[in-house]
């Protein structure tokens, strides 16, 4: 049982952006085309649900409707040129594939993958700079599976000196927000 318990996260936030067909670019670069968050404080992976509820006259409810959302947000405690640059500048327009450590869940290493499109934004603060930097993104659901191979998890983990902990293959489900990923510790 005491594996299963636990409240501390992973600690780890990379991002890279995709090419128009959704793969991985061929050569990876931390602040040009991807982007290794650094520290966080506070993050959370959810999906929300919106619910409409269609009501006739006589106040019954005779059907309803679901919309869901997939976002993560959390604030960086690092903000860097580097960092502010390429959360501010270097996300607009563009989907990411965001890969989210978790840490460790019910004995597992667990790990988000997810299509994301990032808020782009910024803000430095003075005193409390550990806490400024917000982090949001809203999943991009596809009407396609989206596999990241082996190969190309290899290329994020050398390219940006990461332990990504997922062998791969790891696909992202169609229209799914996010899959979970889970290894042994």
């Amino acid at each position: 049982m005491a594996k299963a318990l636990r409240d501390k996260g992973g600690n780890q936030l990379v991002i890279i952006e995709l090419e128009d067909d959704l793969s991985i670019p061929a050569v990876i670069t931390n602040g040009v085309n991807a982007l290794n968050c650094g520290l966080i404080f506070e993050s959370q992976v959810a999906i929300d649900t919106k619910t409409e509820k269609f009501k006739a006259e006589d106040g019954r409810t005779y059907g309803q409707d679901e919309e869901y959302e997939g976002r993560t947000s959390g604030v960086l405690m690092e903000s860097s040129k580097l960092i502010a640059d390429y959360l501010s500048f270097g996300t607009r327009g563009k989907l990411h594939l965001e890969i989210k450590y978790e840490g460790i869940k019910a004995g597992k290493h667990q790990e988000v993958f997810k299509i994301a499109d990032i808020t782009p934004q910024m803000q430095f603060k003075t005193p409390g700079g550990t806490k400024a930097m917000k982090y949001e993104s809203i999943s991009a659901v596809q009407i396609q599976p989206v596999v990241i191979s082996e190969a190309n998890i290899n290329l994020i983990k050398t390219s940006l000196g990461l332990n990504i902990r997922a062998l791969g293959p790891v696909t992202i489900p169609a229209g799914q927000e996010h899959v979970i990923a889970e290894s042994d510790v």
